[in-house]
């Protein structure tokens, strides 16, 4: 028997509408729409239509394995279910009545074998992808279409931590994005506490800062918790913290704990104390930051403001008081590019959404496009299975399917595993 997830499934597409349907007690049924599908409390589907007869009917859709466990689930004691117009079920096994005791119409899912069997073949395949035997038949439009989706999808959720802006003024997007950039730069391991960082630094109060880089560093290493055991490792560390110790006054609350840092499994290039150091040094150069970031008229010129180097003392350490062979300690072209993917364009979308009409999604379009795919595992687990992202934009989709999909198994939720699925059921009993 096909559980209750097949059953919204095929529910939810419509996949037995071309059936000729009765409700279990003989009344004819068209399905005009199957409404909107409920990921919360409540019934399945709201505001669905079906026909009956002649007489349409508009309102929820309740989806069950048997008929029964409508009662097992106390929604005949519920009026939240009052207004619900149809029961879709698996098997009949009772009459179900709802807390104003009228009975509900039921109508028995129309599904063959192939489609069961369709489904657990997807989710006990233990390879890498649930699809492997199938994807590489996937037609390419198709695919397109369903990456073309998956990126729109991860940028959105990408760009809700710009949700507050509203329409405030300049000032506060150059808050939102200072704090979504700190957060950036801390990737892959020290977001947290860069975070935690950045709001312990109120944006305002660098604002006074801002001309003066050593001021900038003494106040984000000194907050950061890493400056203090480090005070008395050479002139450098010495006189940033008593810089601090000067400017400390204008800093609500406590340091980060030094704890939440993390440096080992990073390679010394992304050593925190670097990071830091650059972070300071993108601030010094490019307030106000979003005048910055929209004045770049290329992809070269919006790399060039996140390529800013440390301070000169880390031309020859990684950390406080060990030396290290002389480079210059500049962003690198995969972090920059990282930081484009994770806070600029979400951020572009974001203020398309707020000032429609300026172009900033074009904008961030056109920056997805030029910049090269993410040399990953999951990019490269993907080309074994002949699939290779031409860009960025498709490396996040890519990103996206097999994170938010392929890994949870969530082939009912894929367009890929609908459209097996749904070849699946056309297919003879």
């Amino acid at each position: 028997m096909a559980g209750e997830d097949i059953i919204q499934f095929i529910w939810k597409h419509r996949l037995n509408i071309g059936t000729f349907l009765h409700t279990t007690c003989g009344k004819e049924i068209k399905v005009l729409s199957p409404g909107e599908q409920n990921f919360h409390a409540g019934p399945d589907f709201f505001n669905a239509r079906i026909r009956l007869k002649h007489i349409i009917w508009a309102g929820n859709v309740e989806v069950h394995q048997r008929a029964s466990d409508w009662y097992r689930h106390g929604h005949h004691i519920d009026p939240a279910y009052n207004n619900v117009i149809l029961h879709v079920v698996g098997s009949y096994d009772a009459d179900i009545y709802n807390s104003l005791g009228r009975r509900i119409h039921t109508l028995v899912a129309d599904y063959p074998s192939s489609l069961i069997q369709g489904y657990r073949t997807l989710k006990k395949n233990e390879d890498w992808l649930p699809c492997s035997s199938y994807i590489k038949d996937i037609p390419v439009p198709g695919l397109k279409q369903w990456l073309n989706r998956l990126q729109i999808q991860r940028t959105q959720q990408k760009s809700q931590r710009f949700g507050s802006m509203g329409s405030s003024p300049n000032r506060d997007k150059d808050e939102a994005f200072y704090l979504a950039l700190a957060s950036g730069f801390g990737l892959p391991l020290n977001s947290l506490p860069f975070e935690l960082l950045s709001k312990g630094i109120p944006f305002q109060a660098l604002l006074n800062f801002r001309d003066n880089l050593q001021d900038l560093e003494a106040i984000f290493f000194g907050h950061s918790g890493l400056l203090y055991p480090a005070r008395n490792l050479g002139p450098y560390p010495s006189s940033l913290w008593e810089r601090y110790g000067d400017l400390r006054q204008c800093l609500p609350g406590n340091p980060v704990s030094q704890h939440l840092w993390k440096f080992l499994r990073l390679r010394p290039a992304s050593f925190p104390t670097l990071r830091i150091s650059q972070f300071a040094a993108t601030l010094h150069q490019n307030i106000p930051l979003v005048d910055s970031i929209l004045s770049a008229a290329s992809l070269t010129e919006l790399e060039q403001i996140l390529r800013a180097g440390a301070s000169v003392y880390w031309n020859t350490h990684y950390l406080f008081g060990k030396c290290s062979p002389p480079s210059p300690k500049y962003l690198g072209q995969h972090s920059v590019s990282i930081l484009i993917i994770n806070v600029i364009i979400p951020f572009l979308y974001a203020l398309d959404r707020i000032e429609r009409g300026r172009k900033y999604g074009s904008k961030a379009d056109e920056i997805y496009s030029q910049l090269k795919a993410e040399s990953n595992q999951v990019i490269h687990n993907w080309r074994n299975y002949g699939i290779r992202a031409e860009n960025a934009r498709e490396s996040q989709a890519l990103l996206q399917l097999f994170n938010v999909y392929c890994k949870q198994k969530r082939c009912l939720d894929c367009q890929i595993g609908i459209g097996l699925l749904e070849a699946a059921i056309h297919e003879k009993k």
